[in-house]
């Protein structure tokens, strides 16, 4: 089949040929929407050093509110110090079981000393 094409002015005469009906597309597979709250939480990236519950500050260990074994939450107070004549709770870094601890009451600490250990 011969087709007249003008294209800015200039005339064109080209040959068209006319294809056969194309296949009807095949389905796509069906799709499933997944809702992020069926998924299981990522695992989290925690590294070793993360497990530690370090002294902030030079003190007086008043209490040790923990044992091995126990199970504690992030921030849960784990070692209350003093210093200054003013008494700071020691939260836990994160949550997980307490692995050991290195500290006992009227124990001095200096600033970053390691108090427990979490697993």
């Amino acid at each position: 089949m011969k087709l007249r094409i003008t294209l800015e002015g200039q005339s064109y005469e080209v040959d068209v040929e006319v294809l056969p009906e194309a296949p009807p597309p095949e389905e796509e597979p069906e799709t499933y929407a997944i809702d992020e709250a069926d998924l299981p939480p990522p695992p989290p990236d925690i590294r070793p050093e993360e497990r530690i519950c370090r002294s902030p500050i030079a003190g007086l260990v008043i209490a040790v509110n923990v044992v091995p074994g126990q199970e504690v939450r992030k921030d849960d107070p784990l070692v209350v110090l003093e210093a200054m004549k003013m008494q700071v709770p020691i939260g836990a870094p994160l949550d997980g079981a307490v692995k050991d601890v290195q500290v006992a009451p009227g124990d001095a600490v200096l600033p970053g000393q390691v108090l427990c250990s979490l697993q």
